[in-house]
C-alpha cells in the first residue's frame, strides 16, 4: 500500500512536465491574434507572480507530486531518515489551494490576475514556522506527528496549520464547483459537449479532498484510502489529457460564454465583453459571413451599436469594418498558402470578402503586395 501516493507522485510529475511542455510552446509559439492585448497586459503583475501564474498548471502537479513522495515516506517510516524533509507537505497543501483556482481560471478562460498574490502568504507563512522556528530535537515516528522531550505546543502548532491547510483546499474546491454549477443552470446556452465529464471530474476531486479533511481532523485511519483516490484522481486527468485534448478547449469555450452571460446580468464588462468577441472571430469564425454588420455583430454580444462601436474605438483602436477586415485578410493569407490549388477569387469569397476590388487593396495595404506575389513568394 505504500507504494501508491509513490505511483502518484509519478503521475503527478508526468503531468507537471506535459503542462510545462504546453506552456512553453504557446508561449514560444505566440497565441492567435487577441482583441484586447492592452487589457491583458495592463492587469499583468511581473516577474515571479507572472512565472508562477503562467506556469500554475505546472507548479500544481509539481507540488502534489513532492506531496505524495512526502505521504510515501511517512507511511513508510523513511521520514525518520530525511527530517528536515518533514513539514515540507504544510507548504505545500497551502499552495494547492490558490494553484487549483488559478488552474481553473485559466482553463475556463477566467482572468486569473484576478487571483491576488496575497493567497498565497499562508504557504510562505507556514514554510517560515515549520523551518525556522521548530527546535532542533524536533523527530518523528512513521505516519504521526510526534515530537520527543514533550514538545507539544510546537506539535499542537503542526496539527493547526495541516487542519487548516486541508480546510482551505475545501473552500477553494467548493467555490469552484459552485460556480459550475451556477454556470451550468443559468446560461441559456447548451453546455454539454465537455461539462457534464469536467463536473463528474469536479465532484470526484472535491470527494477526495473531503476524504482528506475526515482522515487528518477526525479519522486517520482512511487516510491510505484518501492516497490511493488521490492517486486514482491524477491518472484519471493524465488518462483525460492524452485521449480526450479537445475536452479543455471545447469547456474552456463553453465556460466563456456562461461568463459572458453571467457579467451582463451585472452591467457591461468590458474585460468579458472583449474576451466574447474574441471567441465569436477566433473561434466562431463569424468574419467569413460576408453579410456581418454591427448590428448583427452587437446583437451576439447582447449589446447596443453604439456601445460595440465605442469599444472598438477606444479599447481596441479600431473601427468595426477594419477590425473583421483583419481577420479576413488573415483568413485569405492562410488559404493562400495551405491552399494552392485553390484560386484568387474563391480565397476571396471564403474569407468573407464580398468586392473583389476591395479585397485587392486591402490585401496590398496590409502584405505590400498582391495575393498573386504572396502565394508565389511564400512557397
Amino acid at each position: 500500500m505504500n507504494l501508491i501516493p509513490l505511483a502518484g507522485a509519478l503521475v503527478a510529475f508526468l503531468l507537471a512536465v506535459s503542462h510545462w511542455i504546453e506552456t512553453m510552446q504557446r508561449r514560444n509559439n505566440g497565441k492567435p491574434f487577441t482583441v484586447f492585448p492592452t487589457l491583458i497586459s495592463q492587469k499583468q503583475s511581473t516577474g515571479v507572480v507572472t512565472f508562477v501564474y503562467h506556469y500554475a498548471a505546472t507548479f500544481l502537479f509539481l507540488t502534489l507530486g513532492i506531496l505524495q513522495i512526502h505521504i510515501y515516506a511517512e507511511l513508510s517510516g523513511e521520514i525518520k531518515l530525511y527530517r528536515y524533509f518533514f513539514g515540507i507537505h504544510i507548504p505545500c497543501l497551502l499552495l494547492i489551494g490558490p494553484l487549483v483556482y488559478i488552474y481553473f481560471e485559466e482553463m475556463s478562460g477566467g482572468d486569473f490576475y484576478k487571483v491576488s498574490p496575497s493567497h498565497f502568504l499562508p504557504s510562505l507563512v507556514s514554510l517560515f514556522i515549520v523551518y525556522l522556528i521548530r527546535s532542533d530535537d524536533f523527530q518523528l515516528f512513521p505516519a504521526g506527528l510526534f515530537t520527543q522531550n514533550q514538545n507539544y505546543n510546537f506539535e499542537y502548532l503542526i496539527h493547526f496549520l495541516l487542519g487548516f491547510a486541508v480546510l482551505s483546499i475545501l473552500g477553494y474546491m467548493v467555490s469552484i464547483f459552485t460556480r459550475v454549477f451556477r454556470w451550468k443552470f443559468s446560461s441559456t446556452e447548451k453546455l454539454e459537449t465537455s461539462f457534464f465529464p469536467l463536473i463528474c471530474l469536479l465532484v470526484y476531486s472535491l470527494f477526495v479532498v473531503i476524504s482528506f479533511v475526515i482522515s487528518q481532523l477526525f479519522f486517520m485511519h482512511i487516510f491510505v484510502l484518501a492516497c490511493f483516490e488521490l492517486t486514482s484522481l491524477l491518472i484519471i486527468i493524465l488518462l483525460f489529457r492524452m485521449n480526450h485534448k479537445e475536452m479543455v478547449p471545447n469547456f474552456k469555450s463553453e465556460v466563456r460564454i456562461a461568463r459572458y452571460q453571467e457579467s451582463r446580468l451585472r452591467g457591461l464588462d468590458i474585460g468579458q465583453t472583449l474576451q466574447r468577441l474574441d471567441d465569436i472571430m477566433n473561434l466562431e469564425q463569424l468574419y467569413l459571413n460576408e453579410n456581418l454588420s454591427l448590428p448583427i455583430l452587437a446583437k451576439r454580444l447582447d449589446l447596443h451599436t453604439h456601445q460595440l462601436s465605442e469599444i472598438l474605438n477606444v479599447h481596441l483602436n479600431s473601427t468595426f469594418r477594419n477590425y473583421v477586415n483583419h481577420f479576413r485578410l488573415q483568413e485569405a493569407a492562410r488559404l493562400l498558402l495551405e491552399k494552392p490549388d485553390m484560386t484568387i477569387i474563391s480565397v476571396i469569397y471564403a474569407s468573407g470578402f464580398n468586392s473583389k476590388s476591395s479585397f485587392h487593396k486591402l490585401f496590398l495595404d496590409r502584405f505590400g503586395q498582391s495575393p498573386q506575389n504572396y502565394r508565389s513568394l511564400k512557397k
